[in-house]
């Protein structure tokens, strides 16, 4: 089954995460071909890219049992890292809306990923978290600065240090995600907002984001490296490992 499953219709392309038994956690092969996907939406000229995951869950984040059974885990996370760092830039600058569709679960790097597109909506059961300090990393995939940004520096504080989940009532009232609709709900309402964003003239998009960029994520791609650096360097310790074996003795 390919990590990525991709759809194209009528100028929108959806791009899937698609290890369903893995609640789509980022490994070595869908990140790369996310990265590839969201090259596709803009080779096809889609004015809309859709991202969600398969089986009713958005993203576990990185995929901790590849960490684990890793022989060189420091470079495994810095090449992964790098990987979700392109596509994050490429987000930010494609020439398209991007929307994020969260169900069950948006956990550490799925929460970056989330954040990056222009906008959010989630089911009400979905569950974000940060994710990272149970397992002794820094965040990567531009978490630490596009949360900052969009929240402020205390409650970014406390949701990377407490590390607890974040419900979709309170993600809505602290501008993490737009919209919150019923699971049965979404696919429709969906739908009918993409009509309403492809209604109005989309030449006004990418002057739109790049007047965003500049206005609230400018230092953004320098943050990247800074991130992959701290995650790569934790990540290549003894003590992770020793981190990875415990959260998994508890599950």
């Amino acid at each position: 089954m390919d990590a990525i499953r991709e759809e194209f219709n009528d100028g929108v392309s959806t791009i899937w995460l698609n290890r369903p038994e893995k609640k789509n956690a980022m490994d070595s092969e869908l990140l790369p071909a996310l990265y590839q996907a969201l090259l596709n939406t803009q080779e096809k000229k889609s004015s809309v890219v859709v991202i969600r995951g398969s089986g009713k869950a958005f993203c576990a984040g990185g995929d901790i049992v590849e960490f684990r059974e890793s022989t060189d885990t420091g470079a495994r996370i810095d090449s992964m890292a790098g990987s979700l760092h392109k596509s994050i830039m490429l987000i930010r600058n494609i020439n398209a809306i991007v929307i994020a569709v969260l169900e069950g679960v948006a956990v550490g790097a799925g929460v970056g990923l989330s954040l990056a597109c222009d906008l959010s909506i989630a089911a009400p059961n979905t569950i974000m978290n940060m994710g990272y300090r149970r397992i002794g990393l820094t965040p990567d995939g531009g978490g630490s600065f596009l949360l900052s940004r969009i929240i402020g520096a205390k409650r970014f504080n406390e949701m990377y240090l407490f590390s607890r989940n974040i419900t979709m009532a309170e993600a809505k009232e602290l501008g993490l995600v737009n919209f919150v609709w019923e699971e049965g709900e979404i696919d429709a309402k969906l739908e009918k907002m993409i009509r309403d964003l492809k209604a109005l003239p989309m030449e006004t998009i990418a002057p739109f984001k790049d007047l965003v960029n500049r206005s609230l994520f400018s230092g953004l791609e320098a943050h990247l490296d800074k991130e992959r650096y701290y995650v790569a360097e934790l990540g290549g310790k003894p003590q992770f490992k020793e981190r990875l074996d415990e959260f998994f003795k508890k599950r």
